[in-house]
């Protein structure tokens, strides 16, 4: 199950980051929505994995934090996409 779920997780991951370019003007703003999203989502799978312990595997747990901290900005995204938004 945990392969399952971390393959979710960075799908979700890996949409996000394919998505911020269409909806972000090229430059600071771009580089800082990236790197915020990477590196708290892997200090908070990082921390979740030190957390379990022998519950899960600890690359399950990293990559499921970061799909959790991805999720609201996929959601974000995609009221964007489904308003037709622009850059900003």
């Amino acid at each position: 199950m945990a392969p399952l779920v971390a393959t979710l997780a960075l799908l979700i991951v890996v949409f996000v980051h394919a998505s911020i370019p269409r909806f972000t003007l090229p430059g600071r703003k771009r580089l800082v929505a990236h790197a915020s999203l990477l590196l708290v989502g892997l200090g908070f799978g990082v921390v979740s994995a030190m957390l379990t312990g022998p519950a899960a595997p600890p690359w399950a747990v990293i990559a499921c934090g970061m799909g959790v901290v991805h999720v609201p900005a996929m959601c974000l995204l995609v009221i964007k996409r489904m308003k037709h938004s622009g850059r900003s």
